[in-house]
């Protein structure tokens, strides 16, 4: 990993430069357009106080919410989608060279995402993004640098950084049915079929991807292979990933326990308290 720190492919370096660069572009005309939008737009509804105020006049509304949710989703849209395609590149025996050129380029388009993201938003709003990003940009860049770190984090087989990368980002499936309920929670009026059946879906993929999908990674993918990775002298990256997969399983567990403590129906029906969710 250090290596890619010492010595870091330029190029891979550009694209993450560019998709942050991009993603800096979007979440700012987010923010602008919520936090500039009329009483009478629906952009009004998805802006929020602004940090220390309590005044709910325009100038003190924020759209930092809004545009951090958006990008959210703009990111967890396409690396599902990603993912979903590696995984099924490599389970079914197709090209895993088209397999590890997709994950790199997803790679750097997820890390310009968490870049911009910690810095324009969890640097102003919430602290725990800022450590949350940063640490998903530690566990995963050197996967997505092409010359040689990906072999490395492989034990000499790039598909095998890939595949268990790929797998991690699955988590992202839940992300965009998350990133949909907070704009159900701020336009919505009355309850909807369409919030009952993002909600199921949340529900049905937030502890299985999150939750099951960590241990079945660490027990089918990366404890199996233990030995190969400390005849190699890189055990410590078996410990890393390990601590990675329990935080998130845990942190997700307790959310999932979030959404459902007042029981199943109160978190598939939408009601004005459902916003407190």
């Amino acid at each position: 990993y250090w290596l890619a720190l010492t010595t870091p492919s330029v190029a891979y370096l550009a694209r993450v430069a560019v998709f942050a660069a991009v993603f800096a572009a979007v979440f700012e005309c987010a923010r602008r357009a919520v936090c500039n939008a009329d009483d009478s737009s629906s952009l009004q509804a998805l802006s929020s106080p602004r940090s220390g105020s309590t005044d709910s006049e325009n100038g003190a509304r924020s759209g930092l919410t809004a545009a951090t949710t958006f990008c959210s989703l703009l990111h967890s849209l396409w690396t599902s989608v990603a993912a979903l395609w590696v995984c099924w590149l490599l389970i079914s025996g197709g090209s895993k060279e088209l397999a590890e050129t997709i994950w790199q380029w997803s790679l750097a388009f997820s890390q310009g995402y968490f870049i911009t993201d910690a810095l324009a938003y969890g640097a102003q709003r919430e602290s725990w993004v800022l450590v949350h990003h940063s640490w998903m940009v530690i566990a995963h860049h050197p996967i997505g640098e092409p010359t040689r770190l990906c072999s490395l984090m492989g034990v000499g087989d790039c598909s095998l950084a890939v595949w268990l990368s790929a797998t991690g980002y699955l988590a992202e499936i839940s992300t965009v049915f998350l990133c949909i309920r907070f704009f159900q929670h701020k336009w919505l009026t009355k309850h909807s079929v369409w919030y009952f059946v993002n909600s199921v879906c949340l529900l049905a993929t937030y502890p299985t991807v999150r939750v099951l999908g960590a241990f079945a990674i660490l027990c089918l993918s990366l404890w199996p292979r233990w030995e190969e990775y400390s005849r190699n002298g890189l055990a410590s990256l078996v410990v890393f990933t390990t601590v990675t997969y329990f935080a998130m399983a845990s942190m997700s567990a307790f959310y999932t326990f979030v959404l459902l403590r007042k029981g199943w129906a109160h978190a598939v029906t939408f009601s004005p308290s459902s916003k407190e969710d």
